[in-house]
């Protein structure tokens, strides 16, 4: 691999570091970070078995025979390894689409306890509910994470076309099916004019649990 075209990265080129890594976008400039391997081989079996089968001109022991991280952003990989050497463990204080990065390259890189940490993260943070149903079903998350952002739906009396895009056609057919329990329900108990709305969130539980058959 060429050097020319190559910078260090000013914060993530640790010289005690024991592999190197290149990140690049296609085929724009890459930026080459040297950490500890210690990290990836204890948490990531992608990684354990990428510095196996790599050979020694790609093994990241030196920044000649760089680790290549193709396709992914500079920005994104300093936030993979801000949870590694994030010196404080503030983790709260970190945005939604921070931790969105990190379960994203926790996913694609197979790190079972950081992508953990990112959901742990997430479920802390305020998010619209269309937006928390689609993230986690891209990341194919537990649903039942979801029970709260599926009751907010459930109440709401109406909502946008980009909202049901976004959501897919089989979510927006369940929901509707559980808004449709929980008016019935609602109707037995006595309301005149009965709405998803008037169901008690015990009850919308039970019922969404039922519809997107949840534990």
């Amino acid at each position: 691999m060429g050097m020319s075209r190559i910078t260090r990265h000013p914060q993530y080129y640790l010289h005690d570091g024991s592999v190197s890594f290149h990140a690049r976008l296609l085929f724009v400039e890459g930026t080459v970070f040297r950490v500890h391997k210690y990290f990836f081989e204890r948490e990531s079996e992608y990684f354990r078995e990428g510095f196996r089968t790599a050979g020694p001109q790609g093994d990241g022991q030196s920044d000649k025979a760089a680790f290549r991280l193709d396709d992914v952003k500079i920005s994104e990989f300093e936030r993979l390894l801000w949870v590694f050497y994030n010196p404080q463990y503030r983790y709260d204080e970190k945005p939604m689409d921070h931790w969105i990065t990190i379960l994203d390259l926790a996913t694609r890189w197979k790190f079972p306890g950081v992508r953990d940490l990112a959901v742990r993260q997430l479920q802390k943070l305020d998010m619209k509910p269309v937006e928390r149903i689609v993230t986690y079903d891209k990341y194919n998350l537990d649903k039942s994470l979801c029970l709260p952002a599926y009751i907010l739906l459930c109440k709401q009396p109406s909502r946008s076309v980009e909202d049901g895009k976004r959501l897919g056609m089989p979510t927006v057919l369940k929901i509707n099916e559980a808004r449709e329990y929980a008016q019935r329900f609602a109707a037995e108990q006595g309301c005149r004019s009965p709405t998803s709305a008037d169901a008690e969130d015990e009850e919308l539980v039970e019922i969404l649990k039922d519809v997107f058959s949840l534990s």
